[in-house]
């Protein structure tokens, strides 16, 4: 494996890493709103309010395991909705440079 090889390589291994703690961290946020719920807690713990342009959500006398559970739900969505992009540092970026963008067409034809 050569070395711009072995870069980019390691920078998507990073960001893939980085995808899964994100989505490791909502879970584990959703499954303590899960437990918080099985253990009875259900006394209010505050409220809620969020706005956006026309839409609004107001959240009102919610247990503790709601504002885990949905937390948890908008970190595994903002990981999912993000995408993957690798983006290098202008000099990874000119060590790659000597890789194709577009790999060649292969094609069955063979010069003769």
């Amino acid at each position: 494996m050569s070395a711009s090889n072995d870069l980019a390589f390691w920078a998507i291994l990073t960001v893939a890493g980085y995808k899964v703690a994100s989505l490791l961290v909502g879970l584990g946020f959703g499954y303590m709103g899960y437990r918080l719920f099985l253990a009875g807690i259900e006394h209010p713990a505050g409220d809620l309010e969020a706005s956006s342009g026309s839409r609004s959500l107001k959240l009102s006398r919610a247990a503790p395991g709601t504002f885990f559970a949905l937390f948890g739900a908008a970190v595994i969505a903002a990981t999912i909705f993000q995408g993957f992009d690798v983006e290098l540092p202008g000099v990874a970026r000119d060590a790659l440079g000597v890789l194709p963008e577009h790999p060649p067409m292969v094609t069955d034809e063979t010069p003769r």
